[in-house]
């Protein structure tokens, strides 16, 4: 491949330093405010500059910015984070957060939490478009002492946009290679004591062959296209004084073609869906003087579907995922602390079935217990978390976290923190009649972590270095051909985002070293990379605002047998043309450089692509 590069780890310390080496060019593709809020970190409000856990927030600002069609395309660029996609928009996409799969980070939209219990376990962020969202928070390491389990590597936050201020609409479309075509529209304020938002969005794209021809010279060369359609709504009302009553509904189909993974022929198609809903109801409550709680009843769906009928060896096979929590969680300011404490219960339910006539119906609750409390001492601060999880059959877990954050300078902060973390079996890892294992044990973690933050003038940029074991390690046994806790893992490393202006401009950078390695043959995990980084700048030139960013990734291992994936360099360019106070052009290029690269073996990504758009946005 043209693209492979072996000075990939260089060129990712050139990349950050030049991004570090002054404070003052805390690179992000757009400013947050250092009184910008999160609620993620600690399950309450904080200032992000206070968070102790790694924490990142995105705006809808630098959604915007970024003209990333969806979800994995915005996270890739942000510290830690790695993708690996099985072929072209749409397709069955990996997450690796700190070296942590996708089955190891836990994904929350509005506070639902979307676990998956089917034979994968993983969420299918590649069909969550970016339309309907008002922000991410991203948190790193184990907080499964406020989240539970899953939260091995981090927890992911999606909120959906909410309704602000006088009502107001917005529409935006998009067309470029491929025969691809995007478009949404939406509306959203406020009417007296009664806040919303609807919206509505749908993207279209022929696609691409991501078969490589030499790797698997015998598959489809037909383009695999991509169909997502999707909506939102939230609706908020004040029925009394620091009272309200709130709804949150999503919903997404994304349908999919895809090739065979070498075991397709020349005229075999295969096509997927996958269908993700969530629900919640949220009744946020003043108690008293300082008191405050959030009591939620919700709802996670989703669906997925396999369909190899026009292939030489016709099946089909379906999976429903779904979940119902119940949470009360309360927060009391008491002088310098916060304290947070809650229960919930969760309800996890699969239902999958196949055209050979094998089922799997299985469900299983879990009751959680947690307490938390945060503090600032002058310049001190702390952060405490335990959680107690039961499972149904009597499997219990308790996790904990404890965070301590030192200012020494006004602009500076010392971190430190140790955590426990822990994650359950998907019931189709436990249960699936083909691979199946009742005698699964969670995977259990441990890391330590130290950070070093510079927060001044709307500039952040925040160094940790941290260390986690996992133990129990939940992977597929091609040996017993089933789910086994086969091997242990360990990271270690060093993670740099940055995030902030440079004059007029928007800037950002991160920077990932890390040795994901299996202990028991001292392998570095698949498809992790040892180094990973990116930077981007944004500047307003008059009417115009011009970007680009750049990505790397070092190596990465393959499964056993198969070649090292080589590293690759994506330049990224964007710009956006205000003709009035009400209108935009936006133009972008993807893969500048046009580099032949994979994520996964034997399937190719993207080229050079070109996309123009228009927005519409009443001010």
């Amino acid at each position: 491949m043209k693209n492979r590069l072996s000075r990939a780890p260089r060129a990712a310390l050139t990349l950050a330093a030049a991004a570090l080496a002054t404070p003052s060019l805390g690179l992000a593709q757009a400013s947050p405010s250092l009184q910008e809020t999160v609620v993620t970190a600690a399950r309450s409000e904080q200032l992000l500059v206070d968070a102790l856990p790694h924490t990142t927030l995105i705006g809808r600002d630098a959604i915007e910015a970024s003209q990333a069609p969806d979800l994995p395309s915005l996270l890739v660029r942000e510290a830690g984070f790695q993708f690996t996609q099985n072929g072209g928009p749409g397709t069955s996409a990996n997450l690796f957060l700190r070296g942590s799969a996708s089955l190891q980070v836990l994904v929350l939209i509005d506070g639902v939490p979307m676990t998956k219990q089917d034979a994968t376990g993983t969420v299918s962020l590649e069909h969550i478009p970016l339309d309907h969202i008002e922000r991410v928070e991203i948190v790193r390491g184990n907080v499964s002492a406020i989240y539970g389990s899953g939260a091995v590597g981090g927890v992911i936050q999606i909120f959906t946009r909410r309704g602000e201020g006088a009502p107001r609409a917005y529409a935006s479309t998009e067309l470029g290679s491929y025969g691809s075509a995007r478009a949404s529209a939406g509306v959203s304020g406020r009417q007296g004591d009664t806040r919303f938002s609807l919206g509505v969005a749908r993207r279209v794209t022929e696609g691409f062959s991501a078969m490589s021809a030499v790797q698997y010279p015998t598959e489809n060369r037909d383009r695999d296209g991509y169909r997502n359609s999707s909506a939102h709504a939230s609706l908020d009302h004040d029925w009394a004084p620091q009272q309200s009553l709130g709804l949150r509904l999503q919903a997404i189909d994304g349908r999919y073609a895809f090739d065979g993974g070498g075991f397709g022929g020349p005229t075999d198609r295969y096509f997927g869906r996958n269908q993700i809903g969530s629900a919640a109801l949220v009744s946020h409550n003043r108690l008293g003087d300082g008191w405050t709680s959030a009591l939620t009843l919700s709802a996670g769906r989703e669906r997925a579907e396999y369909d190899a009928r026009l292939t030489g060896f016709p099946y089909t096979s379906d999976a429903t995922t779904r979940s119902r929590t119940l949470s009360w969680v309360h927060t009391v300011l008491a002088g310098p602390q916060t304290f947070t404490a809650g229960v919930e219960r969760q309800t996890q339910q699969i239902d999958a079935g196949d055209s050979t006539g094998v089922a799997l119906t299985r469900e299983r609750r879990v009751t959680s217990a947690f307490a938390g409390v945060t503090g600032e001492y002058g310049p001190h601060s702390v952060q405490f978390n335990a959680r107690r999880d039961r499972t149904d059959g009597g499997l219990t877990k308790t996790t904990g976290y404890l965070g301590y954050g030192w200012q020494f300078a006004p602009a500076w902060k010392a971190i430190a923190s140790v955590s426990s973390a822990f994650n359950q079996p998907p019931l189709g890892y436990l249960f699936d009649p083909f691979a199946g294992n009742p005698t699964l044990r969670p995977e259990t973690a441990r890391s330590a972590e130290l950070g070093l933050q510079w927060a001044a003038d709307g500039q952040i940029v925040r160094a940790t270095w941290f260390t986690t074991r996992i133990d129990d390690l939940l992977q597929y046994d091609f040996n017993t051909f089933s789910f086994n806790n086969v091997s242990a893992a360990r990271n270690r490393g060093l993670e740099v985002s940055a995030t902030g202006r440079w004059g007029r401009a928007s800037t950002h950078a991160s920077l990932t070293l890390q040795d994901p390695t299996d202990r028991s043959t001292g392998q570095r995990l698949i498809r992790r990379a040892r180094a990973l980084a990116s930077a981007g700048l944004s500047v307003p030139v008059g009417d115009w605002t011009l970007g680009g960013d750049v990505r790397v990734s070092g190596d990465r291992t393959e499964v056993p047998g198969r070649p090292m994936l080589g590293g690759y360099a994506l330049v990224n360019l964007q710009a956006r043309w205000r003709v009035d106070r009400d209108w935009a052009l936006t133009a972008r290029v993807e893969n500048l450089a046009d580099r032949d690269y994979q994520t996964a073996y034997g399937y190719n990504q993207s080229g050079r692509a070109f996309f123009v758009g228009l927005q519409w946005s009443p001010r």
